[in-house]
């Protein structure tokens, strides 16, 4: 009977262990698999946001005809109001209007003063500055919040567009000031 005994209890203890390996390992996979269950769930989430962001972003780019026009139709009498022309290059209208005020104002600081003038005198002017400062300022919202890595959104402030605002607000403060 003592033998009978020891082979149950080597049995019992035997099945003990090899239910022990067997949680253990089972446990093991579950976890392995609750890990890339989440890595998984993050990279669908990443795609999601990927997807988003260019989907916003080509929404942009199929409405920036739209944009430019509105932009150009503000650009335009402020421009020939500082007595500016456009760049003749192949580029947009927008980017050579933009391009010609600003290489104005880079061989010839007095435009400032021109566009300042403008602004106290014609109040038609003094709204072009409001509207496209307030329509560059939502673009370039738009465009940060669509941009996932920043790079069209810091192209455009940094640019032509960005440099044609500062211009314009700057002229604007010293128009209010006097």
């Amino acid at each position: 009977m003592e033998f009978n005994l020891d082979i149950f209890s080597i049995l019992a203890t035997a099945i003990g262990f090899l239910s022990m390996v067997l949680i253990v390992f089972t446990l093991r996979k579950i976890s392995a698999l609750n890990t890339k269950l989440t890595l998984q769930t993050a990279a669908i989430a990443k795609m999601q946001s990927a997807l988003k962001s260019r989907a916003a972003t080509n929404a942009v780019a199929q409405n920036a005809e739209i944009i430019y026009q509105d932009l150009l139709q503000h650009l335009i009498p402020i421009a020939k109001a500082a007595n500016v022309t456009p760049r003749q290059t192949p580029e947009h209208p927008l980017w050579q209007w933009a391009g010609g005020l600003m290489d104005e104002y880079s061989a010839n600081p007095y435009v400032l003063e021109h566009i300042r003038q403008a602004i106290k005198l014609d109040s038609s002017v003094a709204r072009a500055v409001d509207s496209y400062s307030e329509h560059a300022s939502k673009f370039l919202t738009y465009l940060a919040a669509a941009d996932s890595d920043g790079l069209l959104a810091t192209t455009f402030s940094d640019g032509l567009l960005g440099q044609t605002m500062t211009l314009l607000a700057q002229a604007k403060q010293l128009a209010s000031n006097n």
